[in-house]
């Protein structure tokens, strides 16, 4: 009966040690906000290939560099290997320490020695010893499973580094596009204004001119050419950050596709399922990791509280030799003289084993290992509330970007009304001022708002864009292992969710 009473007791401490993990309830909302799209017969953004998404060779090409030099995403490389040796080094304590010891201590006297005494002496020994600790109450159990989760959070983490880092590389890039478009509009009206100056200059010098057009026309002739320079300087320094992302010193960078064939743009975005954004954010899957590695920590400091059983076993074998022993004269009874006995050499060898148990349970320590247990707990629950945060934040990434694209697909609908009756209007201008029936003011105000109305346009289609390449972070999009050619239509799969609880 004491021993089932033992057993029963044994039983309920190992379960008090390793508190089991249960993900939290985010009571997440059934469907993103400003999602007019859900469908699963489409995939969602973050479930396509980066090449799906980003079909430029040239951007391609960019991409691959930037996955392969990015010093951030190099760091985040060492970071998993730092936390894998972590794991290593702690996963081998659930296995016994076997060391071995070879020692050879050589030992001499000079001048006078006391009696039996050796002038030197050598001893050889060879030992092995053995150090295990017995995990009654789950410590080491507890901080293997922290350690994997520390490793896990760092390949979640390199996984969110390269979504960045894709997405940084895409934006650039078609912002440089884009620099290239306003540059091209620019250079293409100063070649029309430098024409129509040409054209009002001759009319003055043909009397049916006046100087105000002139001067109006030298005045946009100077505004272009006052912005082809800063459009050329921010291109340049897009160029530059382009190749520091792929950890590069800055040059110049090749152009693909232009913009307007840059991802494809559908009528409404695809989010996909909200319950799937938690296996598909790589964020919130690192934050998952710490909030399992916090449980962890739980049960390592709970463990603490109960005795820590150790054995250590030790077994050797030696052996000595001692040089110039003597042992002085004795006189016996009688008078009879024995010695002094001299030994050039004596060797004796020996052998042992030695087995020690120990247990040692903490009596008073000021409270420190229930304080410890305390912090644990605590840290946990500090835990917990980041994770339910990172899912909101996660959630709010997705409505923004889903807003973001509606609503800049519609302003670049009506950007491009508003362009094409801009550059209209110009036309018209130039012919009632060539036709003499208005002033060059009329075509210096629509010159201005039809320059103004193409570089809208081409930021509106930038922005657009832009929406999307967001859109697909917000919803777990980043780098995956391209395809073999043989398996181009084979779907890749994606990370496991994980099913089960983790004690």
């Amino acid at each position: 009966m004491k021993l089932v009473l033992l057993g029963v007791l044994v039983v309920q401490l190992l379960a008090t040690c390793t508190p089991p993990y249960h993900r939290p309830d985010t009571q997440e909302p059934q469907t993103f906000r400003f999602d007019q799209a859900s469908s699963q017969l489409v995939p969602a953004m973050g479930e396509l290939g980066w090449w799906q998404v980003f079909k430029d060779p040239q951007l391609q090409s960019l991409l691959r560099a930037a996955v392969a030099n990015n010093a951030d995403l190099l760091v985040a490389a060492q970071r998993v290997q730092q936390a894998e040796a972590e794991y290593t080094i702690v996963s081998g304590q659930q296995y016994p320490q076997i060391n071995a010891v070879l020692s050879a201590q050589y030992q001499q006297t000079n001048g006078q020695r006391p009696a039996l005494s050796p002038r030197s002496t050598f001893a050889p020994n060879g030992l092995l010893t053995l150090q295990y600790e017995l995990d009654f109450f789950g410590k080491v159990h507890s901080q293997v499973a922290a350690a994997n989760a520390q490793v896990l959070q760092s390949e979640f983490a390199r996984e969110t580094v390269t979504s960045a880092v894709v997405s940084s590389v895409a934006t650039l890039y078609f912002q440089l596009l884009e620099l290239d478009e306003e540059l091209a509009i620019s250079k293409k009206a100063l070649v029309a204004r430098t024409a129509s100056l040409a054209l009002v200059r001759a009319r003055l010098e043909g009397g049916i001119g006046t100087l105000q057009d002139v001067r109006q026309a030298q005045e946009l002739v100077a505004q272009t050419a006052a912005a082809i320079p800063l459009i050329q300087r921010a291109a340049g320094m897009t160029e530059d950050a382009l190749s520091i992302v792929m950890g590069q010193y800055p040059h110049a960078i090749g152009r693909g596709l232009p913009l307007a064939a840059q991802i494809e743009l559908p009528a409404q975005a695809q989010a996909g399922l909200p319950s799937a954004l938690l296996e598909q954010r790589p964020d919130v899957r690192a934050s998952e990791e710490a909030l399992i590695a916090a449980n962890a920590q739980i049960g390592v400091a709970r463990a603490l509280l109960f005795p820590q059983v150790t054995i250590t076993a030790a077994a050797g074998a030696g052996s000595a030799q001692a040089n110039g022993l003597s042992i002085p004269a004795v006189t016996l009874p009688g008078g009879k003289t024995l010695g002094p006995i001299n030994f050039s050499q004596s060797n004796y060898g020996q052998g042992y084993v030695s087995i020690l148990p120990q247990i040692v349970q903490q009596i008073f320590n000021a409270g420190a290992a229930r304080a410890n247990l305390s912090a644990s707990q605590a840290g946990e629950e500090a835990t917990v509330i980041q994770y339910v945060q990172s899912v909101q934040q996660a959630f709010g990434d997705v409505s923004d970007d889903l807003l973001s694209y509606q609503k800049y697909r519609e302003n670049d609908l009506a950007e491009k009304v508003n362009a094409a009756a801009a550059v209209d209007s110009a036309r018209l201008a130039h012919l009632r001022f060539e036709g003499g029936i208005t002033s060059y003011l009329e075509v210096l105000s629509s010159e201005t708002q039809s320059y103004g109305a193409q570089i809208g346009l081409a930021q509106a289609d930038l922005n657009e864009r832009l929406a999307l390449v967001q859109l697909y972070k917000a919803t777990g999009g980043g780098w995956q292992p391209e395809p073999q050619p043989s398996f181009q239509n084979r779907e890749l799969p994606r990370p496991v969710p994980r099913s089960t609880p983790t004690p």
